[in-house]
């Protein structure tokens, strides 16, 4: 698992409307890891992503953005799309 492989998947969401439209209504953990592995070679934690996320947008989670990607790996709230920056 890696930070490059979040930030280069962040790149991807970015320019792939379609898998970030796809990544907006996935339901379960596994439709999202699927989706994700799906989309390439991509390896990384939610932690990976968070610290990406923060990094691109320069500032902490907001509580919106917390809420999106609470609870343990469950990627109803934690869902890449829904945190592009």
């Amino acid at each position: 698992m890696s930070k490059e492989s979040a930030q280069a998947f962040l790149e991807l969401l970015k320019t792939d409307k379609d898998l970030a439209k796809k990544m907006a209504e996935v339901k379960s953990d596994d439709e999202a890891m699927a989706a994700i592995k799906a989309a390439g070679d991509f390896d990384f934690s939610k932690e990976e992503w968070l610290a990406v996320v923060r990094e691109v947008k320069g500032q902490e989670l907001s509580e919106e953005d917390l809420e999106k990607v609470a609870g343990g790996f469950n990627i109803g709230n934690w869902n890449p799309a829904n945190t592009i920056p």
